[in-house]
């Protein structure tokens, strides 16, 4: 089987993003770690307490529900410069606006995708029903998405 230039492509440039490895700027960094911290009380409190616990951007945090904020500077959305993630629908917010997850007893979860952005860096976080978590970078450099 041959490689056609645009798997080569984008073989060079996953090489790439590995062997330059370059931090995130501080706020991605801040809200990755918010965006983590959040999920993995959502995951816990539901399976404490038996019941589902509902993670929202932007709200106030009620009884069963978390809200997740953003540092200074860090959007909701994903710009319009900025890729779609390989395979992904976009599906997981409209207007800018991610839809709330809503996290199950058993680490079960709504299935989502959140994108935030500061500049030209942008996360991804993708969560599926089985509560499976994958957060995604976008390196505006490489022109490429990578794993946290």
């Amino acid at each position: 089987m041959r490689a056609t230039p645009s798997t080569f492509l984008q073989q060079a440039t996953r090489v790439a993003a590995a062997l330059l490895p370059r931090p995130l700027c501080p706020p991605l960094r801040a809200a990755q770690a918010e965006l983590r911290r959040s999920l993995h009380l959502a995951f816990r409190l539901a399976s404490t307490h038996c019941r589902a616990v509902v993670l929202e951007p932007c709200r106030e945090a009620t009884e069963g529900r978390i809200s997740v904020r953003l540092p200074e500077g860090v959007r909701w959305g994903r710009p319009a410069a900025i890729p779609l993630p390989p395979s992904l629908a976009d599906t997981g917010w409209r207007g800018g606006r991610p839809r709330p997850i809503t996290v199950m007893p058993q680490r079960r979860a709504s299935a989502n995708v959140w994108f935030l952005h500061h500049g030209r860096e942008a996360l991804c976080l993708r969560l599926d029903l089985s509560g499976t978590v994958e957060l995604l970078r976008y390196r505006p450099l490489l022109r490429t998405w990578t794993t946290c």
